[in-house]
């Protein structure tokens, strides 16, 4: 909330006759008044409303706080609440909130029709495929209703609103997502590469943000694949293990068996390595020994997982491993 009232007069919650001005806007241009968004549930629309309020002598007064706190986004049409598929929050999340690009993150700034006003944000997303014309309604210290989809209103209603489009998401199969092998340092009889995974369309890339997965318990770092004893030669590695790294997670330790053992098994040597190192692109930790470790359990499916991009839009992929090559395959 940015309060632009530093310099209206005081007065009593009483003493507040009606509202001035009610007007809602997106954050770029109060012009423009249509915007789309992708119904994923995820991706967020900035909307503003200015407010101002007038005394009982028609000095411009500062809205109180219950007032503020019962200001609401609603249907231009009829005047009711937003349905369910519509959710409004007061902060924004990480996730894009212009399907262009331009001025996704930008704010609206003071400009000379906010100097005796307060300017309220509220970020607005939906579930499902739908369009809106959204208006504001606040409530008086006396009870009364005031919103900008009336500009009849004798207490200061207006005619201001702004319209949403929840419109599908966009979607890529595998053939648009790419893994990049790139080999990290380790000892004799080892080997670790770190594999980004991007989403490239076209000439652009789009940032993926997360990644879920119902196959492996990520938080207790979890492989989604190992293969313990490939049955190779001794020129090929005998243990293999893969691990995709949490998003908040910087650092990921890698265990591979070595050449020594006891009663218990192979005495595993422990590798630190950096992992989620470039922005929009998801890493994938690969593990090879030519050691083997048979008391370690395998898992040789293939993981479904899915990735949410810069847009909050999930896209379905799973992960083989190319057991021949010990390398990946998207599909």
């Amino acid at each position: 909330m940015n309060e632009l009232l530093k310099d209206s007069a005081a007065v009593d919650v009483g003493d507040i006759a009606g509202v001035s001005k009610l007007s809602v806007v997106f954050d770029s241009h109060p012009n423009n008044v249509s915007k789309k968004i992708y119904a994923n549930e995820r991706m967020q629309a900035r909307i503003t409303v200015l407010i101002s309020c007038i005394d009982n002598n028609g000095r411009d007064v500062r809205p109180s706080d219950d007032m503020l706190k019962s200001l609401k986004l609603i249907h231009y049409h009829g005047g009711h609440d937003l349905g369910s598929q519509w959710m409004v929050r007061e902060v924004p999340n990480q996730y894009r909130h212009d399907i262009s690009g331009a001025g996704g993150r930008q704010r609206r700034h003071a400009s000379d029709e906010d100097e005796n006003g307060v300017v309220v944000e509220r970020w607005i997303s939906c579930d499902q495929l739908d369009e809106t014309r959204i208006a504001a309604a606040i409530t008086l210290p006396n009870g009364q209703v005031v919103k900008s989809n009336n500009p009849h209103s004798l207490i200061g209603g207006s005619d201001s609103s702004v319209t949403l489009e929840a419109i599908a998401p966009v979607r890529y199969g595998p053939e648009y997502f790419r893994l990049e092998k790139v080999a990290e340092p380790a000892d004799r009889g080892h080997k670790i590469y770190k594999w980004y995974l991007g989403l490239r369309v076209g000439a652009s890339n789009i940032a993926l943000q997360d990644w879920i997965t119902k196959d492996i318990e990520v938080f207790r770092g979890q492989p989604f694949y190992c293969d313990s004893w490939t049955g190779g030669t001794i020129n090929s590695p005998l243990y293999v293990v893969a691990t995709l790294t949490p998003t908040e997670n910087k650092q990921l330790h890698v265990w591979l068996p070595t050449d020594s053992a006891d009663h218990s098994g192979r005495f595993r040597q422990n590798y630190i390595v950096d992992v989620n190192d470039r922005a929009g692109e998801l890493t994938i930790v690969q593990g090879l020994s030519g050691w083997g470790d048979r008391t370690r359990p395998a898992k040789k499916n293939p993981c479904f997982i899915t990735v949410i991009d810069e847009y909050g839009t999930e896209h379905a992929l799973h992960i083989v491993v190319n057991e021949y090559e010990q390398g990946f395959e998207l599909k």
